[in-house]
């Protein structure tokens, strides 16, 4: 079976280890009538939430995971970076927990995706702002940023590399050495564990192999942050299954040379993307910055915050200085 093929019945399996959504609650009704909220039209038929957090010069707008994920794992931003002068625009995307949903599946597609990012730029006002894509939504700012130039006064990306294939193939090697752990513990061995292909594979992630890859490499404070927990929670993962064969395709690298607002690529060391990503991302984009976070995963911001907001607020610093 090709890998893409393989890797895409391998990340199928894992989505019933992802949080369903809750039916709205009381954080969601506080939400919808928090201060700084707006609702923004896109695509002539839907609104998409966001909330703009604090005053300052320097406009950052987030981008989330998923797809399917919610802005609400960036709330602890604004505690590192509002005594810095930052003006912080939350946004969940469309199919997402506080913005509209629709079962119409043409709207899974990253082209789409882009155009609603600039329809939330012109509802927001904002030029020659900075934006900031974390995982799924790193990707979207790559795309965004390709398409989009003119907008941007920086941009960065957070734990995502430049082609799936790649970094999902680390992924995959970071699941065989729990699988083969785990074997060991009860005596067992995995035969051909690194050549029998992630459908394979599939057949031995158990939740117990599924606990421990998230605690190594997508979230390693613990306990986990109640934020954290509540964003987890609101997640709609039926909407990561429908993206699926997109993501796993998804390949920026020859473009990479075509970003032109100034970049910082952000990487962790136990995160699935491998640093090597990060480097190469960051030699092949003209005017690029790269930094690991050396206690970091997936979610650095939570598990390194010590070095990530640091590393962000230098790189914001650097670029307004620059003018």
């Amino acid at each position: 079976m090709p890998f893409r093929q393989a890797l895409f019945s391998c990340l199928l399996f894992l989505l019933p280890f992802l949080a369903s959504a809750q039916a709205p609650d009381s954080s969601y009704v506080a939400k919808m009538n928090a201060p700084g909220v707006k609702m923004i039209s896109v695509d002539g038929k839907y609104k998409v939430w966001t909330q703009k957090i604090g005053e300052g010069k320097i406009k950052l707008l987030l981008l989330h995971g998923g797809p399917g994920n919610t802005h609400e794992y960036f709330e602890n931003f604004p505690e590192h970076l509002a005594k810095e002068g930052v003006e912080i625009y939350y946004y969940d995307q469309l199919n997402s927990y506080h913005s509209d949903k629709t079962e119409d599946k043409s709207v899974w597609n990253i082209p789409r995706f882009v155009e609603e990012i600039e329809q939330v730029r012109q509802g927001l006002g904002l030029e020659k702002f900075y934006l900031l894509g974390h995982s799924w939504g790193g990707m979207l700012a790559l795309e965004y940023a390709a398409k989009y130039p003119q907008h941007l006064k920086g941009l960065i990306t957070s734990d995502i590399g430049y082609k799936a294939t790649v970094f999902n193939k680390n992924r995959y090697s970071q699941y065989a050495d729990i699988i083969r752990r785990h074997a060991a513990k009860d005596g067992k061995t995995v035969p051909g564990l690194d050549t029998m292909g992630l459908r394979t594979l599939s057949a031995h992630i158990t939740p117990a192999v599924q606990t421990e890859f998230r605690s190594l490499h997508m979230m390693r404070l613990k306990p986990e942050p109640p934020i954290f927990t509540r964003s987890q929670a609101h997640i709609i993962r039926t909407y990561a299954a429908i993206m699926l064969p997109t993501m796993v395709s998804w390949d920026f690298e020859s473009r990479l040379a075509s970003i032109k607002p100034p970049t910082l690529v952000i990487g962790s060391k136990y995160d699935f993307v491998p640093v090597e990503d990060i480097a190469y991302m960051q030699k092949r984009i003209p005017s690029c910055q790269a930094y690991i976070c050396p206690e970091g995963s997936h979610y650095a911001m939570w598990d390194d915050p010590q070095h990530y907001f640091p590393a962000l607020i230098k790189f914001l610093q650097k670029t307004e200085r620059k003018g």
